[in-house]
Order: C-alpha cells, then sequence, then structure tokens
C-alpha cells in the first residue's frame, strides 16, 4: 500500500522502504503515520501499519496487522450510533487507561472510577471525557469497560473535535479487541480494535515529537491520484 513522494525516493537498499500511496493531504506535516484500510467499506475488518519518514522516504515500522473496525464498516459521514468508523486524518490528544504505557510524549491519563465519555446529545460536554459523578445510559463508562479489557489501554484519536458537532459522533478510540463466547474477535462501534500485545507495540512506536497521525479508511479513499 501507500504516497509516493517525488521528493523523497525510495531506497532500494532498505528492507523496510515502502511506496505509499496515500494522499498528501491526509498525512500534512506528520513525520510517522498509522494507516488503517481495507478495500471494501462495509467490511468490519481492515490492517493496520505504522510508518516512519527518512531521509529515503517512508519506513515500515510495524505492521500489516489484522484488526476490527466498526460492525457497518468505514464511512464518510460518521454518525452517532450508525456502527462506522470515520474515514480521514486524525490527530492524537491523548492515551488513558488503567494500565501504564510506554513513554511516547502523548498525554497519559490514568481513569479510575466515574470517568466517562459523554455521547448524549443533550450535554454541553458531549465527545469529551469528564469525571467525578456516575456514568449515565448513553455515555461510555470507561473505567467499567477498561476493566473489562477493551479499554485497557486507549489511544484517543481526535475525530469531531475541533469543533465539536452534535450528533456527529464520538469516543473514537483505538484500543484492545473484545471477543465472543467462541474466541472470534467482535467488530467495533466505530473505534479500531487489535490484540492488547499488538496495540503495545504501536503504543512504543507512536512518538508526540513526530506529530503523528492516524489515516482511516478504504484503499481508494486514502490513495493518491498520481502517482
Amino acid at each position: 500500500m501507500a504516497v509516493l513522494f517525488s521528493s523523497f525516493p525510495v531506497s532500494a537498499h532498505a528492507e523496510n522502504d515502502q511506496v505509499l500511496n496515500i494522499k498528501e493531504a491526509l498525512i500534512g506535516d506528520a513525520q510517522q503515520i498509522v494507516v488503517v484500510e481495507n478495500t471494501a467499506k462495509e467490511n468490519s475488518s481492515a490492517t493496520l501499519s505504522v510508518y516512519i519518514k527518512s531521509e529515503v522516504g517512508w519506513r515500515k515500522q510495524f505492521g500489516s496487522i489484522p484488526v476490527r473496525i466498526g460492525r457497518s464498516g468505514f464511512s464518510e459521514r460518521h454518525r452517532e450510533g450508525d456502527g462506522t468508523t470515520p474515514m480521514g486524518s486524525f490527530g492524537i490528544p491523548s492515551v488513558f487507561g488503567i494500565a501504564p504505557v510506554p513513554e511516547n510524549g502523548f498525554p497519559y491519563i490514568r481513569i479510575r472510577e466515574n470517568y466517562c465519555w459523554v455521547l448524549r446529545q443533550s450535554q454541553k460536554t458531549y465527545n469529551t471525557m469528564v469525571k467525578g459523578s456516575k456514568c449515565v445510559k448513553g455515555d461510555e463508562d470507561l473505567y467499567r469497560i477498561a476493566t473489562g479489557g477493551p479499554y485497557r489501554r486507549s489511544i484517543v484519536l481526535d475525530f469531531n473535535m475541533n469543533p465539536v458537532v452534535l450528533g456527529h459522533g464520538g469516543a473514537i478510540f483505538i484500543h484492545s479487541h473484545s471477543y465472543y463466547a467462541s474466541g472470534k474477535t467482535k467488530p467495533t462501534s466505530g473505534c479500531v480494535s487489535m490484540t492488547s500485545a499488538q496495540l503495545l507495540k504501536v503504543l512504543k512506536l507512536i512518538n508526540s515529537k513526530l506529530q503523528t497521525r492516524v489515516v482511516m479508511g478504504t484503499k481508494s479513499f486514502l490513495g493518491s491520484s498520481t502517482r
């Protein structure tokens, strides 16, 4: 996969050099990108890879690993409760959880009881983390979900944050898988999930100094029209 930047020729001698076919507008000033992609937007499975920019081009640091996305696949117009994972390019404002995370420069929030992510459209705090009062129906009880496994460590994406638009969805994270009783992985409600071990590897790689961005969508959505 992956943007071929004419100003950054790819070395034929580096084992991990890749030709990226990602629109430059989605990458911006990022020196590192996490790419989540699939070929059919209705599919709830995708792959994730991490790339870093070097003097000779983009080098794959990690991946491609299988991940789960929203139960309804990808969407360019994600809305609250539609079960899709939003396509686009997103920054990482923070990381949260109940387990230690590697030092990577991103603010880490250690969550405890009564830490909630507000998703009720009637609230001025829609699509933000709040603490101090019991979580109510319609919001996500972060501590409960974390102690259950999926949010033990989570990467927050800045979807619908600047500005926040009511009803356009929120609580888009990269977190650990949820599982059926059979042991198979579940799709998410709009996030990206992977095994806990793989998530820890991603947390070790990402670095705020590299202005890391997460770009997500179908190959056709992410791909540059020029070669």
